[in-house]
């Protein structure tokens, strides 16, 4: 991998949170209690999966971070 690689999914990180599987269990959990939240909630509550999520995603404030983050990937995909 060269450094300018390393910058852009250094990059990539800062923006749309951390990569690595492990690092992201905390989406997988937010997921859990979304679906638990919505089994138990009064049905006039209206439970989106983004105010789940952890701290990095809620400070995105347009679009989806994972459409975003898969578009930045293929684009860097293409570009090599």
């Amino acid at each position: 991998m060269t450094s300018g690689e390393l910058t852009e999914w250094a990059a990539f990180e800062q923006v749309y949170g951390p990569i690595l599987v492990h690092e992201r269990i905390d989406v997988g959990l937010a997921q859990l209690g979304w679906i638990m939240a919505r089994l138990w909630a009064k049905p006039r509550h209206e439970l989106k999966l983004r105010d789940f999520m952890p701290g990095w995603y809620q400070n995105l404030t347009q679009g989806d971070a994972v459409l975003q983050g898969y578009e930045a990937l293929m684009k860097m995909a293409e570009a090599k």
